[in-house]
C-alpha cells in the first residue's frame, strides 16, 4: 500500500459524525470527482476504504441512499449517482441550481465553520490528492481540471493560513506543497496527523543522517589531511638525516624525531602524549614545524 493509500485510509477511519462536516467533507469530493454535473455525479477512486466511506457519507449529507459498486479493471470503484430527485438534494444543499449546467466555483456558504472547511479540505484530498512516501522528498499535490476552482481553493487555504503552490501541468492546475511543514500542516488540519508525524520522523531521521554523514566525512578528511602531513615529514627528515646526518638536529629534538620515524600513521596528539615529559598538540606541532624547517634548510644547503 503506498504511503498516499495509507493516509486515505487514515482519514477514512474519521466518524461521519456532525451533519455540517459530512456535507462538507462531500462537496470537496464531489467537486474533484471524475463527474459532477446536473445529469451525473461519478466517483472514481481505486482506495477501497474511500469508496465504503462515500455511502455512508452521502446518506449523512444529503439523505441519498448511494450502492457500492463492486471493484472494476485495477481494483477501481466507480460510484455514480443520476437518479434525477436525488440529484435534486444534492444540488439543493449545496446550494446550486439542478435546471442549470454545474459552474465549478466554489460556493463559500456551505463550508463557514472552520471544521467544515477542514473536512472540504479532506475531501479534495481523498478524491484527487496525493503525498509522496516520507523516505522520498516531500511532494503533497492536489489535482483539478478545473483551474478556475484551483484558485478560489488556494484562496481559501490562504485565508486559513495553508500556503500551498499553483502550478499548472498540461491541462490540468495543481496545489502543492514540497516543504515538510507546509505538508505536515495540512494533512494535521484534515485529521491525517499518524501521516503528518511519519513524515516529521522522516525528516528529522534524514537530518541526524546527513549530520552525520558530515561529520563523518569531516573526520576522514582530517584523517588525511594529517596523514599526508605526517608522510611528508617523515619524507623530509629522513632526506636531512641521509645527506647530513642526526648532528643537523639539536639533542632535544632527537626524542620527538625517533617518535615520528617510528610510528608514520600516529597523530600529533599520540605523539605528544608519548614524549617524556608529555607536552601538548600545539607544542608538539611546533616543534615539527621547526624540525622540518630545519631538516629543508639543511638539505637546501646541502644541495648547494
Amino acid at each position: 500500500m503506498s504511503f498516499s493509500s495509507e493516509t486515505k485510509a487514515e482519514l477514512c477511519r474519521i466518524p461521519v459524525s456532525r451533519m455540517c462536516c459530512a456535507v462538507a467533507e462531500a462537496y470537496g469530493i464531489l467537486l474533484y470527482a471524475h463527474t459532477f454535473s446536473h445529469t451525473e455525479i461519478c466517483i472514481v477512486t481505486s482506495c477501497e476504504p474511500l469508496a465504503r466511506r462515500i455511502p455512508p457519507l452521502m446518506a449523512r449529507a444529503f439523505g441519498v441512499t448511494v450502492k457500492l459498486p463492486e471493484a472494476g479493471t485495477g481494483g477501481r470503484y466507480a460510484i455514480k449517482i443520476t437518479d434525477e430527485a436525488q440529484l435534486g438534494r444534492i444540488f439543493s444543499a449545496l446550494g446550486y441550481d439542478l435546471k442549470y449546467h454545474l459552474s465549478y466555483h466554489l460556493n463559500r456558504n456551505v463550508i463557514e465553520e472552520d471544521c467544515c472547511r477542514a473536512s472540504f479540505l479532506r475531501g479534495i484530498f481523498l478524491a484527487a490528492g496525493t503525498v509522496a512516501s516520507p523516505d522520498k522528498k516531500t511532494h503533497l499535490e492536489l489535482t483539478t481540471p478545473h483551474h478556475t476552482l484551483c484558485r478560489e481553493v488556494m484562496s481559501l487555504m490562504l485565508d486559513m493560513e495553508l500556503s500551498p503552490k499553483l502550478a499548472t501541468r498540461k491541462s490540468a492546475s495543481l496545489l502543492y506543497w514540497k516543504d515538510t511543514a507546509g505538508a505536515e500542516d495540512f494533512l494535521t488540519l484534515i485529521g491525517a496527523p499518524h501521516a503528518a508525524l511519519c513524515m516529521m520522523e522522516a525528516k528529522v531521521e534524514k537530518q541526524l543522517r546527513n549530520q552525520i554523514n558530515r561529520q563523518v566525512n569531516c573526520e576522514a578528511a582530517n584523517v588525511i589531511k594529517a596523514s599526508n602531513a605526517a608522510a611528508e615529514q617523515i619524507a623530509v627528515i629522513r632526506r636531512a638525516l641521509d645527506q647530513c646526518g642526526w648532528e643537523i638536529f639539536p639533542d632535544a629534538l632527537h626524542e620527538t624525531i625517533r617518535l615520528r620515524l617510528d610510528d608514520p600513521t600516529a597523530s600529533l596528539s599520540e605523539l605528544a602524549a608519548r614524549l617524556d615529559p608529555p607536552i601538548s598538540k600545539p607544542g608538539l606541532s611546533h616543534r615539527m614545524r621547526r624540525i622540518v624547517s630545519i631538516a629543508r634548510a639543511a638539505a637546501e644547503e646541502e644541495q648547494t
